[in-house]
């Protein structure tokens, strides 16, 4: 979903995490205060040594949290979003600005090139330093697929000089697959664990979201770089309507349909197979839109009569980031939790690069 960016170093590779301090120091006694007797140290050392570690997480705004989410995200302590900018004709846009969302449709609708970028390494920096000053021991990143955004390298480069541990958590996915990875790792936080563990649910419940795209074109992901213009071409020339998912991390095409109606059936037939037999209690089943929180509801409550009543429909916007790389008309589905009847490619498993 974004032009290719320079390839950060592998997710094998063996860097150190940024920081040089231990993991759980004890705190030191203030200057000035009474010294403590050996009984009160020995008590004081095992309430140090039960407390939870104090890890933050951050992410991107590719991982389209929706409203309800983001507030009690925010609500909470021990969370910051990086925003992805927008360049429209020249202008940069955020995602936090009101009229991004009215002023990309009219781009893309226009033709206007339209073009994004991964966050600078000094907004990843910022945010990791924060937490390191505000005392927390160590920092969950997770961000979108290393395969469409230099965005993982911009962390690995951002933590380079901060004192605390960073974990970066290369999802393989985007929207509310990256999504799914951020609130597992905030749930896993709150019950108090630590940087592996945290990272750990992140990875698994990343990896195990499906995802399915129906796009009107491939004409803008041409544009965009993220499909072979020979298979943009044929697919402009029989008026095909292609199905999406993610695999490896990247964009790759389920089914080939040759007119929208058919489209429309098979995406919601996939769908719905995915949601059926997803083995989660209550999955979430998330619509994402382009500038259509109508149709979006629409598929969402047909797929959950349908096939799974028990589901959380969620709807959400598809952040600019990543509207501007499928286009207008654009519906994606996300569906938490693997499924014991794979109905289409499936993503690599998510990583936590040390």
């Amino acid at each position: 979903m974004f032009p290719r960016e320079p390839r950060s170093p592998s997710p094998r590779s063996t860097e150190r995490e940024g920081g040089l301090r231990p993991f759980g120091d004890a705190a030191s006694i203030p200057v000035g205060a009474p010294s403590a007797s050996p009984s009160e140290s020995a008590s004081a050392s095992s309430v140090d040594a039960a407390a939870p570690p104090r890890v933050a997480v951050v992410t991107d705004s590719a991982a389209a949290l929706p409203d309800a989410w983001l507030r009690a995200f925010e609500d909470a302590p021990g969370f910051a979003l990086v925003d992805m900018p927008v360049l429209i004709s020249g202008q940069l846009y955020t995602a936090c600005e009101s009229d991004t969302l009215s002023s990309l449709v009219v781009a893309l609708a226009e033709g206007t090139p339209v073009t994004t970028s991964r966050p600078a390494p000094g907004q990843l920096r910022a945010a990791y330093r924060r937490f390191e000053e505000e005392g927390y021991d160590a920092i969950v990143s997770v961000h979108l697929s290393g395969e469409l955004s230099g965005t993982v390298g911009a962390a690995r480069i951002a933590r380079q000089d901060i004192g605390i541990p960073v974990r970066i958590v290369d999802t393989a996915s985007a929207g509310l697959g990256q999504g799914l990875g951020v609130r597992a790792a905030l749930r896993a936080v709150a019950s108090g664990a630590g940087i592996d563990d945290v990272a750990a649910a992140a990875c698994k419940t990343a990896a195990q979201a499906q995802i399915l795209i129906q796009v009107r074109s491939l004409e803008t992901l041409r544009r965009g770089g993220r499909v072979n213009p020979t298979t943009a071409m044929v697919g402009s020339m029989f008026q095909l309507k292609p199905l999406l998912s993610m695999a490896e991390g990247k964009i790759v095409t389920v089914e080939r349909p040759v007119s929208l109606s058919r489209a429309k059936a098979r995406f919601m037939v996939l769908a719905g197979e995915a949601l059926a037999h997803a083995e989660t209690d209550r999955p979430v089943l998330c619509v994402h839109h382009v500038a259509d929180p109508h149709g979006a509801r629409e598929i969402g409550e047909v797929l959950m009569d349908r096939y799974r009543p028990d589901a959380e429909l969620v709807i959400s916007d598809l952040p600019p980031v990543l509207s501007a790389h499928v286009g207008l008309g654009t519906k994606a589905a996300v569906i938490e939790g693997a499924t014991s009847r794979p109905v289409w490619h499936g993503g690599r498993a998510a990583q936590a690069h040390p």
